[in-house]
């Protein structure tokens, strides 16, 4: 057994309408309209269980209403310049209140997520879901953008420390890092950057059912920043879960968990709220599955849940 116990995180992006705001006009928001039920069952489950996560929430979700300033939606947010979108990133944006357009507003989701009987982190996803990682997004927008989401968390005591980028479009770590922020969900390390692209496929596959040593992941320390790459979508409607069934997609995630008990590495689960609502009888039975394999491990000493935070607070040295 590894002398250090594994490490269980969950970082969850919360985001319902903005997350599409990038394809623009006409927005359709059923696929969000279930999200609310999501969260209930997803904090369910972890007071089950006794799992702590990082909900990565779009800053504009702390809101049950907003309007505009003489005639301009949000202008203390520095707008991004993307060559692919031609209109005004916040053109969808209703401007009314969460009785309206509840796809939109979130201030609900966050006290629920507060008042979770397990300790939660409310974490950030950008004030308006821009991509930080595209070169239409300047320094300024996301600074902005960062600012815009201190200001609305702060109405909800919220201290917001760890950040996930949108879409995982990484960019303006700098920027991050003199906004406050000392934690980020990165990307899950290339597996195999040396072998050909058939070689890679067939190692990849090899490595899903049966996890290599070298596949560990770890968090590191990056200058004033703590990268926690993620590891595995948790998505029960995705084709893989489709074609083998719950159970056995289940097994298939349990077997990358094990992997980081028997490797003393990171197991890093995330997922949008909206994978789990197309199906939430199959999302709340492998959740339960997954959560109480981790339970298991926790109670035996090996492995440990933290949220995004608590890793970067442990890594920078400044404790849990």
């Amino acid at each position: 057994m590894p002398a250090l116990p594994a490490l269980f995180v969950v970082s969850i992006d919360l985001e319902m309408s903005w997350g599409a705001v990038h394809h623009g006009a006409p927005h359709d928001d059923s696929p969000y309209r279930a999200e609310r039920e999501v969260v209930s069952l997803v904090l369910a489950a972890m007071e089950r269980h006794g799992i702590s996560a990082t909900w990565a929430t779009v800053g504009h979700l702390f809101l049950d209403s907003c309007s505009p300033v003489s005639g301009v939606k949000h202008p203390e947010v520095v707008r991004p310049e993307y060559e692919w979108l031609e209109s005004d990133w916040y053109a969808l944006d209703p401007c009314s209140d969460i009785t309206t357009a509840p796809t939109w507003y979130g201030a609900d989701l966050v006290a629920a997520i507060k008042d979770c009987r397990v300790p939660q982190e409310i974490g950030c996803h950008a004030f308006g879901h821009l991509i930080a990682g595209d070169p239409g997004c300047s320094e300024e927008s996301f600074a902005a953008d960062l600012a815009a989401c201190r200001a609305v968390a702060a109405t909800a005591d919220v201290d917001l420390r760890s950040f996930v980028f949108p879409r995982n479009s990484v960019g303006h770590l700098d920027v991050l890092s003199k906004s406050g922020f000392t934690t980020y969900r990165g990307a899950t390390p290339p597996r195999f950057p040396n072998l050909s692209s058939w070689q890679r496929r067939v190692a990849n596959a090899v490595d899903r059912v049966r996890p290599m040593a070298k596949t560990a992941v770890f968090p590191a320390v990056e200058g004033d920043l703590v990268n926690v790459p993620h590891t595995y979508l948790f998505d029960p409607h995705s084709a893989t879960a489709q074609r083998f069934g719950t159970a056995a997609w289940s097994w298939l995630v349990k077997r990358r968990m094990h992997h980081a008990v028997r490797t003393g590495s990171l197991f890093h689960l995330w997922f949008h709220t909206h994978n789990l609502a197309p199906r939430l009888d199959r999302a709340e039975t492998a959740l339960d599955s997954l959560f109480g394999a981790a339970r298991e491990l926790i109670d035996a000493g090996r492995m440990e849940n933290l949220t995004m935070g608590q890793v970067g607070a442990r890594l920078a040295g400044t404790g849990s």
